[in-house]
């Protein structure tokens, strides 16, 4: 009774560390040594970049704390800004052609998969959100860039300024 007890109690405690995202072989090394530990190296359970460290050397974590922000930089969105009168011209799936004045002669290009519902009150701008494919990593959080969405405005007559 005694030993089936203290199995369900050490089974509790892996499981309560797995939960914590502990990997079984961090806690098979518990299980040899039979020591307490007071500190544990923490996996990302994602691939990416830190863009954002909060943790310090010595802290003490609670839960539900941020540690790190990690991004995915396999792909970035581009975020463009489209003024309030030429809203009715922008629609989801339009073509873009999106430029970078540090790569001089390179384009990339995107359609819109997403309209921000808000318009900011400063700029009078909605946000016009793409996705581009970013291998390699060449593209950069917080960069500019030039965004050129084509839009089909039908046959027009046009006569020239000058002659």
């Amino acid at each position: 009774m005694l030993s089936r007890d203290a199995d369900s109690i050490v089974e509790a405690a892996r499981q309560r560390l797995r939960l914590w995202d502990i990997t079984d072989e961090q806690i098979r090394k518990i299980e040899e040594t039979g020591k307490p530990v007071r500190t544990l190296t923490v996996y990302s359970p994602v691939n990416g970049y830190v863009v954002q460290k909060m943790a310090i050397l010595g802290m003490r974590v609670m839960p539900g704390e941020k540690l790190f922000d990690i991004a995915d930089l396999s792909s970035v969105w581009i975020i463009s800004d489209v003024y309030e009168n030429e809203m009715q011209l922008v629609r989801e799936g339009q073509s873009a052609v999106i430029s970078l004045s540090y790569f001089p002669g390179r384009e990339f290009s995107s359609k819109i998969d997403y309209i921000y519902p808000a318009l900011s009150g400063d700029t009078r701008t909605a946000k016009v959100r793409f996705t581009v494919p970013n291998p390699g990593g060449l593209l950069k959080p917080q960069m500019f860039t030039n965004v050129e969405i084509k839009i089909e405005l039908g046959k027009k007559l046009a006569i020239p300024r000058t002659r």
